[in-house]
């Protein structure tokens, strides 16, 4: 994406409690490592699909191109939602928080582009929010989780060939 398109889209300075808070100004507060928090939604069935992270690049490329990209912590790069796995993130609506220090986006998605369904978690299911903890669970040791989705969309291993996974221990 050109510079010059990037750059027409300008963050205003925060000047006040009452500019953030009550006016029309976008004038997102970036975390110590430049980062906004970013909650991705599915606009029709208003599932979370996904959370992941913006900088000011990011923000500035989702809404000047209406896809979702993100800042990938892991990988330290800019992230473009489906540049890899064809599951593009059509933004529909980009919400922001009263502080302005969260977003949410409200995405339709596309499949992969090697076979399945729309789908937005890299493990192949259509949300990467698939488990759910238990809550008071017994006197275990260990918390098990439980799957709320009884299949994958996708197949990761066919659609991610030769890619790393980007999971990090």
């Amino acid at each position: 994406m050109p510079e010059t398109i990037q750059s027409q889209i300008p963050f205003a300075a925060r000047t006040s409690v009452e500019q953030v808070e009550e006016g029309d100004q976008l004038a997102p507060k970036f975390d110590e490592h430049g980062c906004i928090p970013c909650i991705t939604v599915h606009a029709g069935s208003r599932e979370v699909l996904m959370f992941a992270f913006m900088n000011a690049e990011a923000m500035r490329l989702t809404i000047s191109s209406g896809l979702a990209h993100y800042w990938s912590r892991s990988r330290q790069k800019l992230w473009k939602k489906g540049e890899t796995s064809g599951m593009f993130q059509l933004v529909q609506r980009m919400l922001i928080d009263d502080d302005q220090d969260c977003v949410i986006l409200e995405v339709k998605l596309t499949p992969p582009a090697i076979g399945g369904n729309e789908a937005s978690c890299h493990v192949g299911y259509r949300s990467c929010f698939y488990r759910e903890i238990p809550i008071r669970p017994s006197a275990e040791k260990s918390v098990k989780l439980t799957f709320i989705e009884d299949s994958k969309s996708f197949d990761p291993e066919t659609v991610y060939q030769g890619v790393p996974n980007p999971t990090r221990l």
